[in-house]
């Protein structure tokens, strides 16, 4: 069983990315040409919020099937602060009035925090990113 957890765990962190790197591009780009909010946005937010979600409920699965290793605490806590800034500035970047420039710069600074987070904390593990 955990195997299987560390095999998905290990390979959904493609998926993130992937949903991470498109989620930035889009926000970006609205924000660059002053777009609209829509049902896109909040899609595309939502998904890579979703499968970062899922990727922390694994890797808690993995953390308690596994032996415990004093590098998985920055591992740990970095996901965790990954997670938290990906729900609180794509989050809040999909409320409020469509029309805000601002929301597409606070999910494109949401992602990248994030992203970068994510980066640093497979780093932290001596795992490769891709």
């Amino acid at each position: 069983m955990s195997e299987i957890l560390f095999q998905a765990h290990s390979g959904l962190r493609y998926l993130v990315l992937l949903a991470g790197i498109i989620a930035l591009i889009f926000f970006g780009f609205g924000w660059a040409t002053n777009r609209v909010r829509d049902s896109a946005s909040r899609i595309i937010g939502s998904a890579f919020v979703g499968l970062l979600d899922f990727q922390v409920l694994l890797g808690i699965g993995v953390v308690l099937t596994r032996p415990f290793y004093p590098a998985l605490s920055g591992h740990i806590l970095m996901m965790v602060l990954a997670a938290m800034s990906a729900h609180l500035l794509v989050g809040k970047a999909m409320r409020g009035s469509p029309t805000d420039k601002r929301a597409f710069a606070m999910g494109a600074v949401g992602v990248l925090l994030a992203l970068i987070l994510i980066v640093g904390g497979i780093m932290s593990i001596g795992r490769s990113v891709v």
